[in-house]
């Protein structure tokens, strides 16, 4: 219903705004010029330009300069003529149109009669010249031919040029992030994936910096950066555009990869298509390393995958539709492997305190573990002379004492029962999609387009919990639901200027609680600690986002004016984004519990406890905000036709980003006082910090196409001034703040001060309801005046500088292309990037005296610097004679002092307290990348005549090479160091480094004991002093990363159906890691081989990235 009222509200205000401006659905375009024999312009000449798919027809007269343009195209192929008096008329028959892209198209007209014709057969330019942006097209070929896995086309982002990713995959067949990076992950969840956060980097900037656009609109995540909330499917898109320098000044929000997908239409022939893919184990390879001590793995996933599309035409040349399909069934069984308590171990604890809380929860529903297979083990070490094996398992103590009692982790002592058994677990999960799109173009007159198109993406996963060690308990259940809408009106005004209108709503939803209608989330989640091995876990998962209720809504109105004058193309234009956020992450009023050992769990004794509280009733806090932030922008862009050689591209932007704020004024912040943090308070305010609106941004770029090259030389180049919008995930947690909200962690209950002087509450929910806990009447402490915040406990705070700017980046590049000989051409270019105020997430206690109020302030620190080089050449063929190439080679250095602004431990720096020594390569700094991507259809038997035609013909390969040295990392210490503000800081850095360390990159170095430091951590580094580091930030070079990605197709045309001539069968087997090349997974923040004092892990690689994984598909269309 949301969607409809927008829709019809956006309909209406279109109509309003149609007697002088309406909207285009394209931001393609053709420019050039048209002159005589002599080389002389022509003005007055007649250009016209026909889509063959639908039959729709423009003209416009060159300038007083020879000059012409034609805007907001679609993607596809055009027929376009030139003619004026005294010459005959040249018609480009076939000229090929990419999305978003404005291409160049001059005109050499000859003298003669205007009703003779020269026709000339030309396809896809060569050459890049009327613009300096750097990037690529993904043709509708390649995003249905090249492996994708998954069918996700955001999976060839990484193949532009200047674009930074490996498609990697990890044992379990899930996408692999940058390092340390945090958030919602790749495509895990193939095109259904909730917030699709694509693992690139694009001109050696960060992951949150990336832009996606569906129909010229914004998808992005309102709150992780670098995602997107649709991901279209394979069917429905025509083309995607990749930009890593984009220099018009029509892209704003980010600095990053400019991912422009424009979906597909429907044309005046009905064309369509069905298929089915599938997915099994027992087509995958087994990688030959698990880690360091545990077994070679393979990708487990079961699924099928199907999807079917249509379109044509209601009213031919007048009125178009077209719908797709494609549906996700998943039913997989994962395996791990983990101690749990013993049945008797729970018998025993109902026997003896039947009417204790853990005995409730020992009865409930669903506490039973899947166990699929009891392991005999003998006592781990660590138990000493506290174990013993006896039948069903390891006897670690008994119940002893009372209810209430705080008591050993041994209680009583050994009695013969099992406690504790070694087991594995069925992890058992379930994930079903399915995505609907539909789009109506309406050719309303020779002037006017209208245009709809939707998305609509479901999903419905169910998953075991393995912390909670598998029991049906834990078993969570999300059914988010994405959906696009977009209306978009084209006005062409006159044969010189056209207005473009685009209107959009965004949504992300989905009601957790409802969603896992079966959980008890009355039960509290349960943790015992203190065993020598990973806690066990009871009751569904638990944090302030689990269960969580979600509703995030983007409005989006954009308007730009397009207008030739003389040899200018102008663009003006403007956009308006209102961002809601009404989130309700209702998880964190369900407590957590921790109890030292499974004999004080026996007794009700916590050691501590977690919950978000209302610090002034002691109810559990009321955790619904209804955040809002707008986005606005203003650009002016002029494509300067100096000569018909000499394109200047001239633009400037203003974009703001209005700070965050919440509609009932539920929002606050910290505030520093004269000593700083040390006598600071909390304050209530109306927006989180003040509004920066110095946001202008200056674009500019060239194309050179000198003659003396015989036009096969372009020189082009261009810099720019970009802001980057801050992600809302590093402001949101501000929901957490005082006075509204406390997030309490009470610790710690012992024999001593029984239950943290009676503040810990151990209870169950009146109901299944995650807000149905007691109020807990030692909590209601109130607020201390002086700092507004609770009495008599310090809390966790989040906030902002008052003063905090947008993120800048410097973007600029300069490069040559080429024209070679067989449709090949060659590329050298300099591509480059500075930004500064990027933001790092710093407990502000680190670094100024505490207040102690406040265990933890956590402020987005706007001082992060980056800078970024690199070499890039390419060599590219475009689809001609069955054969398309695209190899590209990257040398480059990135280098800042953060590679990711959080939140998340993974992005924790070791030493915050001087940022000069965090100085170093990027996490995602690869000095060396190479990627190659080809298709082929094999030449024999093409047209498939007879029996023997159709065997042996309409093969294809196509395949993904990938290559890059691997990513750098950091050695780490577990020792504390001492911090300006007074608390301990680890890990740290070593504060010596005596080198000695071989340099060895091959897989085998980062398998053996020891990898690259054979005599242990300690022969290379000071493993037991802290202070200030004497090791730098990444100065290690982790394993290299080489795949190749193939499919095979074998496409069997059908003429007997009579479906037209592209009726065909098409039977494809894809192959990631076609070889089953070893890969190992890149070292993170808190791998244990990045630790000097731990000997047996320490420079050796956590895990294995995914071996072979095949997936078989049929494909019927025509």
């Amino acid at each position: 219903m949301w969607l409809s009222r927008y829709v019809s509200r956006a309909a209406a205000l279109a109509i309003a705004f149609s007697a002088g401006m309406i909207y285009g659905q394209f931001g393609a375009g053709i420019e050039g010029t048209v002159k005589d024999s002599s080389g002389a312009l022509i003005p007055n000449a007649a250009v016209e330009l026909t889509n063959k798919e639908t039959k729709q027809t423009r003209t416009t007269k060159t300038s007083s300069d020879g000059f012409y343009r034609f805007s907001g195209l679609a993607p596809g192929r055009y027929a376009v003529s030139a003619e004026a008096r005294g010459f005959k008329k040249q018609q480009v028959e076939d000229f090929v149109v990419r999305a978003e892209q404005t291409q160049g198209l001059n005109f050499q007209l000859a003298p003669g009669e205007i009703t003779e014709t020269v026709t000339v057969e030309e396809a896809l330019p060569a050459l890049k010249t009327e613009n300096a942006d750097g990037g690529r097209v993904l043709s509708t070929r390649e995003i249905q031919s090249l492996p994708q896995i998954g069918r996700d086309p955001y999976e060839l982002l990484r193949l532009a040029p200047g674009v930074f990713g490996d498609g990697a995959r990890n044992g379990a067949g899930n996408s692999v992030g940058l390092p340390n990076t945090t958030g919602p992950g790749g495509s895990n969840s193939s095109i259904f994936q909730t917030e699709n956060q694509v693992p690139i980097s694009s001109s050696g900037q960060r992951l949150s910096d990336n832009n996606f656009m569906i129909d010229g609109v914004s998808v992005n995540s309102l709150t992780w950066g670098g995602a997107a909330v649709i991901t279209p499917n394979q069917d429905s898109v025509k083309e995607i555009t990749v930009l890593s320098s984009p220099f018009s000044a029509e892209y704003g929000r980010n600095s990053g990869a400019q991912v422009l997908v424009v979906s597909k239409n429907g044309t005046n022939q009905l064309h369509g298509g069905g298929f089915l893919k599938y997915n099994s184990p027992s087509l995958n390879a087994y990688n030959r390393y698990g880690g360091v001590a545990a077994p070679p793995s393979r990708v487990q996933q079961l699924y099928r995958q199907f999807g079917a599309d249509l379109g044509g035409p209601f009213v031919k040349n007048k009125l178009f539709w077209f719908y797709s399909y494609e549906g996700l069934r998943n039913n997989s069984t994962d395996f791990t492997t983990a101690f749990v308590e013993t049945p008797q171990y729970r018998e025993a604890v109902i026997a003896a305190r039947p009417n204790s809380v853990t005995a409730k929860i020992f009865q409930a529903a669903g506490i039973e573990p899947r166990i699929f297979n009891v392991l005999n083990v003998g006592c781990p070490t660590a138990f000493g002379s506290n174990c013993q094996m006896v039948n069903g398992g390891l006897d670690i103590g008994s119940i002893t004492g009372s209810r209430g009692q705080y008591t050993t982790t041994t209680g009583g002592g050994l009695d013969g029962i099992p406690d504790i058994e070694f087991v594995q677990l069925a992890l058992r999960s379930r994930t079903h999609g399915d995505q609907h799109n539909g789009r109506v173009d309406y050719n309303l007159s020779s002037k006017d387009l209208l245009a709809v198109s939707m998305y609509f993406t479901f999903l419905d996963t169910l998953g075991a919990d393995a912390a909670g060690r598998s029991r049906p308990m834990g078993d969570l259940s999300k059914k988010p639901v994405n959906s696009l809408g977009t209306l978009t009106y084209n006005r062409i005004i006159s044969s010189t200027m056209i207005n473009e209108a685009r209107f959009n709503a965004t949504r992300f939803s989905f009601n957790q609680v409802t969603a896992s209608s079966g959980v008890n989330f009355g039960i509290p989640r349960v943790e015992v600690e203190g065993l020598p091995f990973d806690r066990i876990r009871f009751g569904a998962p638990r944090d302030e986002a689990t269960p969580g209720l979600f509703a995030q809504n983007t409005f989006e109105f954009r308007d730009t004016v397009s207008k030739v004058l003389s040899n200018h193309a102008w663009k003006f234009g403007g956009e308006v984004r209102r961002e809601q956020d009404n989130d309700n992450l209702v998880g964190g009023a369900r407590p957590l519990y921790s109890f030292t050992g499974l004999f004080n769990l026996a007794n009700d004794t916590p050691v501590f406890e977690a919950i978000n509280v209302d610090p002034a009733t002691g109810r559990p806090a009321d955790a619904q905000r209804y955040f809002r932030t707008s986005i606005f922008g203003l650009f002016a862009q002029d494509d300067w036709k100096v000569t018909p050689n000499l394109t200047l591209n001239l633009g400037l932007r203003w974009e703001y980003f209005t700070p965050l704020r919440e509609t009932r004024g539920r929002i606050s912040n910290i505030a520093f006082g004269p000593n700083g943090l040390k006598d600071s308070r909390i304050v209530v305010s109306d927006e989180l910090f003040n509004p920066d609106k110095k946001g202008f941004a200056p674009r500019f770029g060239f194309a050179y196409n000198p003659e003396r090259f015989s036009r096969k030389l372009v020189i082009r180049g261009g810099f720019g001034i970009f802001y980057n919008r801050i992600p809302n995930v590093l402001f949101a947690n501000t929901r957490g703040n005082p006075p509204f909200f406390a997030r309490d962690n009470l610790c710690c209950g012992t024999a001593g001060d029984p239950f943290a002087k009676g503040q810990i509450q151990y209870v169950l929910g009146a109901s299944s309801s995650p807000s149905s806990y007691p109020v807990n009447p030692a909590l209601a402490v109130g607020l201390n005046p002086s700092t507004n915040a609770p009495n008599g406990t310090a809390v966790e705070i989040y906030g902002a500088q008052r003063n905090t700017p947008n993120p800048i980046v410097y973007l600029y590049s300069f490069d040559l292309q080429y024209e070679l000989p067989r449709q090949l051409t060659a590329t050298a270019a300099y591509n480059g990037s500075v930004g500064h105020h990027n933001v790092r997430l710093v407990n502000q206690n680190f670094l100024y005296p505490n207040n102690p109020a406040f265990f933890a302030v956590y402020i987005p620190q706007p001082d992060v610097n980056s800078e970024y080089n690199a070499m890039l050449l390419g060599l590219t063929r475009n689809f001609a004679q069955g054969l398309s190439l695209a190899v590209n080679y990257r040398w480059s250095r990135s280098i800042d002092t953060l590679s990711y602004g959080g939140p998340g431990a993974e992005t924790n720096q070791t030493y915050p307290q001087d940022l000069r020594t965090e100085r170093g390569p990027s996490d995602y700094d690869a000095t060396h990348l190479v990627n190659l991507t080809s298709i082929y259809e094999l030449p024999w038997f093409k047209a498939q005549h007879g029996w023997l035609g159709k065997i042996l013909g309409g093969y294809q390969i196509s395949g993904i090479y990938t290559f890059h040295s691997g990513f750098p990392w950091t050695p780490k210490i577990g020792q504390s160091v001492s911090t300006p503000g007074g608390p301990s800081l680890s890990p740290t850095r070593p504060t010596v480094y005596y080198g000695g360390v071989d340099y060895d990159f091959s897989n085998d170095a980062f398998i053996r004991p020891g990898g690259n430091f054979p005599l242990g951590g300690a022969a290379y580094f000071d493993t037991k002093d802290s202070g200030a580091p004497g090791v730098g930030r990444n100065v290690f070079c982790g394993p290299r990363f080489t795949s190749v990605d193939l499919a095979f197709v074998k496409r069997t045309s059908l003429p007997w159906l009579h479906l037209g001539e592209a009726a065909a069968l098409e039977l494809r087997a894809s192959m990631y890691n076609a070889f089953n090349k070893l890969n190992l997974a890149p070292f993170r923040f808190f791998s244990p081989g990045t630790f000097a004092d731990n000997n047996v892990f320490f420079g050796r690689a956590d895990s294995a990235l995914s071996g072979r994984v095949v997936e078989l598909q049929a494909k019927f269309s025509f």
